[in-house]
């Protein structure tokens, strides 16, 4: 009886939670960032997109879908959620009854027992939940990393953007310059400029190609990460970025933002469910240490055997666990704690975006807005009066610089939007809403 009491308990007891897997944390990323996490990459192949080695620019969604399915180091994190699942089966399973049996000898009977030790059937609830916390844990875990990934591949991708547009501002100051260089020229020829005039502006050109030279250089370094990050290391040809189509605005302030990340993000919550595992682990310390064996046992004897039950305890004479629950509770106040260490950085994450975020947006819009049509204005007006012998080289020289100079920084404002956008919108945890397309970076 006792054994088919045991044995149904088993049966009984051998069904767990439902373990959180690759298609939860899919489901989660894809709710938050529109994409979904794909399977990995399989050995020695990457997907790769149609006309990328031809030469096609790759967009920033592109490119994040590419991270979320070949980068090697997240499907390698992916793999703690099977560990965690595995972790979780173990909690639920009982452990096997064990058999004794003695052979009888010349004066001594034959003897056989069955044991089964009746705690795993009382802390079988407790370990189902610490393995169940840390599971969750890890999903949350595994989709904050999702987060992460895809915010580096935006910030790289906006980093190659910047790259190519600094080539094509190069490129743009090598023709102003040699547009001077005419000029210059043309003035000499009629006699209304000086050889010093035509060197300098010579000079000048020769220092601009060589600025071409270098951000060509420099585009090419950058594009390597974002090869790395999207899983594209081994595809040959050159990888280039794509214009974003989008002008990145929200009309959420940043106190709204910050109670949506801290009650929403999953390393919010990966702290939480810590927490909540180490509470568990601190109730199964009370007890755990505790060990009854519920004995079926039987001896030879006249006439015949009979099973009898038996039970054998542990006594509570020299420790009641005392090391393991000081253990036990010391963690389970230090995760209380960093529960407020997460929830503070989440609160300076999405702040500090924020505030990047505003500064660059109302920079670019100085720029484009005033900034850049007066510099062009000017330079017009230079060039004329240059050309006429109204002003000299010097202001002419000036303008193209202001020009190339404002050309660069718009470059680099776009750049930092799209960066504070992409780090805001990981702040928060979610896409933030779709913006109406705008103007891209100068070309």
């Amino acid at each position: 009886m006792p054994l088919l009491l045991i044995t149904g308990l088993a049966l009984v007891g051998c069904h767990g939670p439902k373990a959180c897997d690759r298609a939860c944390v899919s489901r989660d990323v894809e709710d938050r960032t529109g994409h979904a996490v794909g399977a990995g990459p399989a050995a020695e192949r990457v997907i790769v997109p149609d006309g990328l080695a031809a030469g096609r620019p790759l967009a920033e969604d592109e490119a994040v879908v590419l991270a979320l399915w070949n980068n090697a180091a997240f499907h390698e994190a992916i793999v703690e959620l099977d560990l965690t699942r595995a972790d979780l089966v173990q909690a639920g399973l009982l452990p096997n009854p064990e058999v004794f049996y003695s052979w009888p000898v010349p004066d001594r009977m034959f003897r056989y027992l069955f044991d089964f030790p009746v705690e795993s059937l009382l802390l079988r609830p407790f370990r189902l939940k610490v393995a169940a916390a840390e599971n969750e844990r890890a999903c949350a875990r595994v989709t904050q990393l999702a987060l992460d990934l895809v915010r580096d591949t935006r910030q790289a991708h906006s980093d190659l953007r910047l790259a190519e547009d600094q080539v094509l501002v190069a490129t743009r100051a090598v023709g102003l310059r040699g547009g001077i260089v005419k000029l210059a020229e043309t003035r000499l020829a009629a006699g209304d400029a000086s050889p010093l005039e035509v060197s300098t502006a010579r000079i000048d050109a020769l220092q601009a190609e060589q600025d071409q030279t270098r951000a060509r250089g420099e585009a090419a370094a950058v594009a390597e990460r974002l090869r790395n990050l999207t899983g594209l290391s081994d595809v040959p040809g050159p990888l280039s970025a794509a214009d974003s189509s989008a002008d990145v605005r929200t009309e959420l302030g940043a106190d709204a933002l910050v109670a949506e990340a801290t009650a929403t993000r999953p390393d919010a919550a990966a702290a939480a469910h810590a927490a909540r595992a180490a509470a568990e682990r601190a109730r199964l310390a009370r007890v755990g240490w505790f060990q009854v064996l519920a004995i079926a046992d039987a001896t030879s004897g006249n006439p015949g055997n009979t099973i009898g039950p038996a039970v054998r305890a542990t006594l509570p004479v020299f420790n009641q666990g005392q090391g393991v629950k000081a253990r036990a509770d010391a963690e389970r106040d230090q995760l209380d704690r960093r529960r407020l260490t997460v929830h503070n950085q989440v609160v300076q994450d999405v702040r500090t975006a924020f505030a990047r975020y505003e500064q660059a947006r109302g920079e670019l819009d100085l720029v484009r807005g005033r900034t850049r049509p007066e510099v062009e204005t000017a330079i017009r007006r230079a060039e004329a009066a240059y050309k006429e012998g109204n002003a000299t080289y010097l202001i002419v020289l000036e303008a193209n610089r202001q020009l190339v100079t404002t050309l660069a920084r718009e470059a680099q404002l776009y750049a930092d939007l799209r960066r504070a956008w992409a780090e805001l919108e990981r702040a928060v945890g979610r896409r933030l809403a779709p913006p109406p397309p705008v103007e891209p970076a100068p070309r």
